[in-house]
């Protein structure tokens, strides 16, 4: 008895180890009918599916509002929205999308830049603005005037609203008469017509005065003071009405052509100092006698380091009732060669100019102690200018100076005035850096008809910016 139980413990094990593997086997082969397959790549489930088709929704309706935007801002009609693809049945649990045409989304980017550009133009800082300008220092010791020292500011400011809408003012801060005095020199907006064609208004330069437009600046200008005639003297600085200016190409060549009108100056009829009688008052802005004044320049240009050019300017001036004639002309030449001949660069300048005021009665009762007087007031003048700087020397300091010779002339002396003048400026200039300049010069002058010469010594510093 005692032998049969290990038998019967020996069968038993192996049975119940054989029933629990049919078991774990059966429970096995259960769990894997019941386990999902594998995931397939081609398949999108429901919640997928529905929230990329929200999004799809929601950028729809982004991209409508953006083209709605873009109708009220260009005031335009917006072509018609490309119909949509229809949508391919869905199989086998995948969602095709349709991509939108090439063409729409192109007309979509040019319809977004365009909103782009306009919204930029509204913001503040978005339009270009430049201030430029120039300032002066000096010293000038003139025979029979007290020496004494100057200084002068110019503030340029630029400023392009679009491109072809700019405007430009200039003030000039110097002392005068013991003060600080203010000028305006210019105030002009301008609008591009096209590219040969500009049109401008306000206060600007004279475009007949070649020196005055081109050359006046203090670092520009070769000498520490103006040539006779051209400046404070037989034209005007600046116009105060409408221009119209531009390029004309000719093959190789190019034509320079400004046409304006402009408040015609005053006659000065009662002065307090005798010798302006019979002159023109360039500062009439109010216009009193109601004359307008038409001129221009023509500019040839042969060749780019040459410009010939010719201006004129004509209009009534004096009391209505008595109006006169007046005619400005001016010839100017200006030529500048990088020569490697004569080792520098050489700067060659003349202008003159023409003044004719007609026939006139001054002071017709006598009232005035001097008449009547009755005259036509002719008067010319201008000057030739030769400047040459050895720039191709091999010396950083000798690079830098440039020598100036200018004759200048004035011819008045069958006026009221009483006697031609003429000067030989000799000057040499040290150049700091491209715009900013130390000037010496000496001047010889020479007054006929019983005026005394006056000869100068004159000091700068000239920068611009």
């Amino acid at each position: 008895m005692v032998r049969a139980i290990p038998i019967i413990v020996n069968q038993t094990i192996p049975c119940a180890f054989v029933a629990l593997i049919c078991l774990f086997s059966q429970s096995a082969a259960l769990a894997q009918d019941t386990a999902p397959s594998p995931p397939s790549s081609d398949y999108v489930s429901r919640a997928e599916y529905d929230k990329l088709k929200a999004e799809h929704e929601a950028m729809k309706q982004e991209l409508d509002a953006l083209k709605a935007t873009v109708q009220q801002m260009t005031a335009a009609a917006a072509p018609a929205p490309a119909k949509a693809a229809p949508k391919k049945p869905i199989s086998e649990g995948k969602q095709v999308v349709s991509v939108p045409p090439e063409a729409a989304t192109e007309e979509l980017r040019q319809e977004v830049e365009t909103l782009k550009l306009q919204v930029k133009e509204t913001f503040p800082g978005t339009t270009k603005f430049l201030l430029a300008g120039y300032g002066t220092a000096g010293f000038t010791a003139r025979s029979g005037e007290d020496p004494f020292f100057d200084a002068a500011f110019n503030a340029i400011f630029l400023w392009k609203l679009t491109d072809r809408l700019f405007f430009e003012g200039e003030l000039e801060f110097e002392f005068e008469d013991q003060e600080t005095t203010t000028n305006l020199e210019i105030a002009q907006a301008s609008y591009l017509l096209n590219d040969y064609m500009t049109i401008g208004v306000g206060r600007f330069l004279n475009p007949t005065n070649f020196f005055v437009e081109r050359q006046h600046m203090n670092w520009v200008n070769k000498l520490p003071d103006k040539p006779l005639a051209v400046y404070d003297g037989l034209l005007p600085e600046s116009e105060l009405g409408g221009q119209l200016r531009g390029v004309i190409p000719i093959g190789p060549t190019k034509l320079e052509y400004v046409a304006f009108v402009a408040n015609a100056p005053g006659l000065i009829t009662a002065p307090d100092d005798f010798s302006e009688l019979g002159t023109l008052d360039f500062d009439n802005d109010a216009n009193f006698g109601g004359h307008v004044a038409v001129g221009g320049h023509v500019g040839f240009i042969p060749i780019p380091q040459l410009e010939i050019g010719y201006g004129i300017q004509r209009s009534k001036v004096g009391p209505r009732d008595q109006a006169v004639t007046a005619v400005l002309q001016s010839a100017d030449f200006n030529y500048v060669q990088d020569s490697t001949l004569f080792k520098g660069l050489i700067n060659f300048r003349a202008q003159w100019v023409w003044s004719h005021v007609g026939n006139f009665v001054y002071d017709p009762d006598g009232s005035q102690g001097f008449g009547p007087l009755e005259f036509n007031n002719n008067r010319n003048g201008g000057y030739v200018e030769l400047a040459y700087r050895p720039t191709h020397i091999d010396n950083d300091y000798i690079k830098n100076f440039e020598g100036v010779f200018r004759y200048d002339r004035f011819n008045q002396l069958h006026t009221p005035v009483g006697f031609d003048e003429q000067r030989w400026t000799l000057g040499l200039n040290y150049w700091v850096t491209p715009s900013a300049v130390v000037k010496l010069a000496y001047e010889f002058d020479d007054k006929n008809g019983g005026a005394r010469d006056q000869d100068a010594f004159m000091m700068q510093a000239a920068v611009g910016f």
